[in-house]
């Protein structure tokens, strides 16, 4: 029986192996005293050693307490001894976490939705290789309460241990089941001419496409440690000033270590991003700020990229006025320039991974700053633009407002789409939003 045990226990945790083995002790030495008792001779011997007896008693002493007196139940005997669940302090976080969202009548996110009894009883335990936990996806939105989403991924792994929630929150945001699967990869390169100006500047300021990037072999924000934003920012700097593309040279900015001229200047042109809003924070999106985090634009200050801001790479191009097409093969050329020489992070289901799961897939963002008096002022607005797949934020981003009437209108979908449909559903979107708002002034 003893080695039998001792076999299937080497398998175990260092932890918990050492409790397996005084339990399998305890049972092997009562299995000798048996075989002992069964001859009086042997048995005499064996009780005048008091060496031998003082071990056995110690032994077996341990092992009925621990049997009998471990303070513990099994299930936080099993968070404190095995090394790849969450330890018994991050349960209980979680348990209140889930509670305080269950009492919290004034939200209502996604995460408060999928976020049940069962879904936490299922992953509370249930740790990634890098060590993630249900805690570090969920924590952003147990802190704000205001959240739409409030979940973020701590690394690519989380998206498979804590499917349970993701899978339910994804399908929820994006109308993407678990058994549905991303599109192959299409920049649009080929049907730039699709994409002709919307208008002649009536209406839209301006226009912007970006895409966001993982960086292949590396987690997300909360688990990157300080060498590793380094070693990323180094890898990414080198690959953008060695672009051929002539439209694409510029120049790389770190923000650490930036002197105040150079900030101001980057205000000013509305490129330089600050640390992560409470959101972000509260993800542990910000950590080690601002080491390893850089900003670069081109010449023509066209093309721009954000280094380890919300995610390792946001690649944006943007220009005044209307013209999409022109905007889009720009991105295009730059992301298979940079490509070319820092492999990205995709998941055949889905897609590109990123940090917030309202960006998997395609990651596309395409968005016009956009000025519509008449429509914006209905009451219907946003049920127009939801049923148009739009989503609509002010000039300064999400959780921001409008200003003076101009709104950040944006495709909604980023998964279960290609990077072409995703700015095609920007395209016709505001391309109706702008006949709605003719018609309406026509009869002002």
């Amino acid at each position: 029986m003893f080695p039998v045990k001792f076999v299937l226990a080497r398998r175990l945790p260092r932890q918990s192996l050492v409790c397996k083995l005084r339990v399998d002790l305890a049972e092997a030495v009562w299995y000798l005293i048996l075989l002992l008792s069964s001859n009086s001779g042997t048995m005499t011997a064996f009780l005048k050693n008091k060496t031998v007896i003082g071990g056995l008693a110690a032994a077996v002493g341990g092992a009925t307490a621990f049997y009998l007196f471990y303070p513990y139940n099994r299930e936080v005997y099993m968070t404190n001894m095995q090394i790849n669940e969450a330890d018994a302090f991050t349960v209980k976080k979680i348990e209140e976490a889930y509670e305080k969202l269950k009492n919290a009548s004034d939200c209502h996110s996604l995460l408060k939705k999928h976020l049940t009894k069962d879904v936490v009883d299922e992953l509370k335990h249930k740790k990634t290789k890098l060590g993630a936990t249900l805690y570090d996806v969920i924590q952003s939105g147990v802190f704000n309460l205001d959240a739409g989403v409030g979940v973020y991924a701590p690394d690519a792994e989380s998206y498979k241990t804590f499917a349970p929630l993701f899978d339910k929150i994804i399908e929820d945001y994006h109308g993407f089941k678990p058994t549905d699967k991303q599109p192959p990869v299409d920049l649009g390169a080929d049907k730039i001419g699709e994409f002709p100006p919307l208008d002649k500047g009536e209406y839209i300021k301006s226009t912007r496409i970006r895409c966001g990037r993982s960086l292949a072999g590396y987690p997300f924000n909360p688990l990157l440690t300080q060498d590793d934003y380094l070693v990323m920012e180094k890898k990414v700097s080198n690959a953008l000033t060695s672009v051929a593309d002539k439209e694409l040279k510029g120049t790389y900015y770190p923000l650490a270590g930036m002197t105040k001229e150079t900030q101001k200047k980057l205000i000013a042109d509305h490129f330089l991003f600050k640390e992560g809003d409470r959101h972000l924070q509260h993800a542990n999106a910000c950590n080690f700020w601002p080491k390893g985090r850089g900003i670069f634009h081109n010449n023509s200050k066209t093309f721009l990229i954000w280094v380890n801001e919300e995610d390792h790479m946001r690649i944006i191009s943007m220009q005044e006025g209307s013209d999409v097409g022109a905007v889009l093969d720009r991105l295009v050329r730059g992301v298979k320039a940079v490509e070319n020489k820092v492999p990205f992070s995709r998941d055949n289901r889905l897609g590109w991974l990123t940090f917030c799961p309202t960006n998997l897939g395609s990651t596309v963002r395409a968005s016009v700053h956009i000025k519509l008096p008449l429509v914006s002022a209905r009451k219907d607005f946003k049920e127009i633009t939801d049923s148009l797949n739009l989503q609509v934020r002010g000039i300064h981003g999400e959780h921001s407002e409008s200003e003076g009437g101009i709104y950040d209108i944006s495709n909604k979908a980023r998964l279960g789409l290609s990077e072409y449909q995703a700015v095609k559903q920007m395209y016709d979107g505001v391309k109706k939003l702008i006949e709605m708002e003719k018609e309406m002034s026509k009869k002002a």
